[in-house]
């Protein structure tokens, strides 16, 4: 089995879409499919296979989400080393080349937020960073070619 890594929060989250996600499929989709049903000839319901292809849509999401609940492996801060990247990390870098400086929070899949700055660490970047200390400099294989940073500083992403 897979495992998945999670904070205690984004575990939670991950948690909260899957039934948020089951009652969805057993009221609302079921519904939709009975009010198809009710149209009569189902070879010919246009309704009712749209219905049926939804059904199959979310089922197949809630799949994958449950895969990812039961390979869930959480991550708490007092397991983790203070001065490497880990998941549940806070990283600021510099780009060797360029000298610009980004930050960014390494935390589980469901959890990303690029907006934020938040990557998962299965994320290039991310993979590329982990087990790395302050001072480092890092080759990161990103689509536009290799990349050097160097690691600034590491801390503990509190939200």
């Amino acid at each position: 089995m897979t495992e998945y890594y999670f904070t205690e929060k984004g575990f939670q989250k991950l948690k909260g879409e899957i039934e948020k996600l089951e009652k969805f499929i057993k009221h609302d989709i079921s519904k939709e499919i009975g009010r198809a049903i009710e149209m009569g000839d189902l070879s010919e319901n246009a309704e009712y296979h749209a219905a049926k292809d939804k059904q199959a849509t979310y089922m197949t999401k809630l799949g994958q989400l449950q895969e990812r609940f039961r390979g869930a492996r959480i991550v708490k801060k007092e397991d983790l080393p203070a001065d490497i990247i880990t998941l549940g990390k806070r990283v600021q870098i510099k780009d060797i080349n360029s000298g610009e400086q980004k930050e960014y929070i390494i935390l589980g899949e469901g959890e990303t937020d690029i907006e934020k700055g938040i990557i998962s660490y299965q994320s290039p970047l991310a993979k590329a960073l982990l087990s790395h200390k302050k001072g480092d400099i890092v080759d990161v294989h990103l689509p536009r070619g290799l990349k050097q940073f160097e690691v600034l500083e590491i801390t503990f992403f509190d939200d």
